[in-house]
């Protein structure tokens, strides 16, 4: 069942406003598999639903910079929240690519809501007249519990070029209550369910726009930017939060006398580690907030939250590893922390293997361009 909050009128608080109330109810996040209606109402207070949000609809259009540096913060009081206020930000960027008088259906009565998405076609996906109906399941919703509108991958006729996002009102589908996980339990990514539900072509707008940064509804650098460059970025700084945590969770160990020994060097890599990550992700933000991308930035940024993932699962592994016999039962916080952070760093968006490669090619392929440039000159002298 569909918990909403208020997304109309929200009186702005300050982040770690956020993190004190997020930490207060991390516990029951944990065990009801879904963040709290405290914490929903915290989360749109802030302002995440909004962060994307066009300004013409009251949104703030705000960088990424500044989004990063919230969920960090967020997420040192509970990882589950940050991830919440993470989806609801991206997924208002999504929501911009839709049409103008989409939008208006989303946001005519305050930019506050908050959506979720799926973003794999799993369902079925029947053309209509002037749009398509839809059945089946689709996966993996954060946020669903208490979001309004679902962000959904289709496929319309298998052509992969016409792969699209619909938008459609929570009241259109049923939740599944499947989200049994290791790690980041609070953030109820459940699975959906829908019955011959008819979503209109203007409620939609094709993934390659979002992918290219082209839209003609969405416009200004806060939507000229792949989301393969971005959301890692954001979901890195989630993970950072949890990891940061984690340390001073281990750390408070030692009230008495500093760690000593290799326990000194434990805290001296794993922090180091955790500022190296920061760095990467900060780096990366200002480098997302100029706007419009050349393909080589997008796969460094790519690449370089692939390592800020990497960095911060080492750092938690390492304290989690040495973190003594309390860090095995279950409602230990160093360990809830580091099960969050195995499960968010194994996110597809984070995955090395892809994001390296990806990179490595985009180089070599800027190399020959760069290299065959004066053959072309030549030739046309």
């Amino acid at each position: 069942m569909s918990e909403h909050v208020d997304q109309t009128v929200c009186e702005p608080i300050s982040p770690e406003q956020v993190r004190t109330v997020a930490e207060k109810h991390a516990a029951s996040a944990e065990q009801n598999r879904r963040i709290a209606p405290e914490v929903v109402e915290a989360l749109l207070a802030q302002g995440f639903a909004r962060y994307f949000v066009p300004q013409a609809f009251g949104g703030l259009s705000g960088p990424f910079t500044g989004l990063a540096s919230w969920l960090r913060t967020v997420g040192t009081g509970c990882t589950s929240a940050a991830w919440c206020g993470a989806i609801c930000a991206v997924t208002g960027r999504m929501a911009a690519y839709l049409p103008t008088q989409s939008q208006q259906v989303i946001w005519g009565n305050g930019p506050d809501v908050a959506i979720s998405a799926s973003f794999r076609s799993t369902g079925k996906v029947i053309p209509s007249k002037d749009g398509w109906v839809l059945s089946g399941e689709w996966h993996f919703l954060s946020g669903i519990d208490f979001s309004s509108w679902a962000l959904l991958c289709i496929e319309p006729v298998g052509d992969e070029q016409a792969v699209r996002y619909a938008a459609v009102p929570a009241s259109s589908y049923r939740i599944v209550d499947n989200w049994h996980t290791l790690g980041m339990r609070g953030t109820g990514s459940k699975s959906i369910v829908l019955d011959q539900v008819f979503v209109p072509a203007h409620m939609s707008f094709l993934k390659r726009d979002l992918w290219s940064g082209q839209s003609a509804s969405a416009q200004g650098p806060r939507y000229e930017v792949s989301p393969i460059g971005a959301d890692p970025h954001l979901f890195m700084s989630c993970a950072l939060g949890a990891a940061t945590a984690g340390l001073k969770t281990w750390s408070g160990n030692f009230q008495a006398e500093p760690p000593a020994g290799e326990l000194a060097g434990i805290f001296a890599r794993s922090s180091g580690e955790l500022d190296a990550a920061q760095l990467l992700i900060e780096r990366g933000c200002q480098t997302i907030d100029l706007g419009a991308l050349p393909a080589a930035l997008v796969a460094r940024n790519a690449r370089d939250a692939s390592l800020a993932a990497e960095l911060v699962l080492t750092a938690i592994n390492r304290l989690f590893r040495l973190g003594g016999s309390n860090t095995h039962f279950s409602h230990n916080a160093l360990q809830q922390r580091w099960r969050d952070v195995q499960t968010l760093t194994s996110h597809v968006g984070l995955r090395p293997e892809f994001n390296f490669a990806q990179y490595t090619r985009t180089v070599w392929s800027t190399r020959f361009a760069e290299s065959a440039e004066p053959a072309r000159k030549l030739e046309r002298a």
